[in-house]
């Protein structure tokens, strides 16, 4: 259970992390120049996406039941991956 417990925390930590990062990109919104606004917008519009679909796997995984929960962790650990990718490639590429 407790290493379950502090899995769950690790992810709790990386959303607000990421959505951290988001708001940080949201801010740039208003620094670039009108022609590229909406491609930010898009880029926005994506990792939120992604990571209200990051949300719903941790969801996943609270409501498992201890036996389970190793084998949506999975899933999750892939998620996140493809997550972090997203922010990383959406910021270098705006910088």
């Amino acid at each position: 259970m407790e290493k379950r417990n502090m899995y769950l925390e690790k992810i709790e930590a990386n959303i607000d992390k990421y959505n951290d990062k988001l708001a940080d990109f949201k801010i740039r919104v208003t620094e670039v120049q009108s022609d590229l606004k909406s491609e930010y917008l898009l880029q926005v519009d994506n990792l939120e996406k992604k990571r209200d679909e990051f949300v719903e796997k941790y969801g996943q995984i609270r409501e498992t039941s201890e036996h389970a929960w190793e084998d949506v962790k999975e899933g999750t650990e892939k998620a996140w991956a493809e997550l972090e990718d997203s922010i990383e490639k959406a910021v270098s590429r705006f910088k």
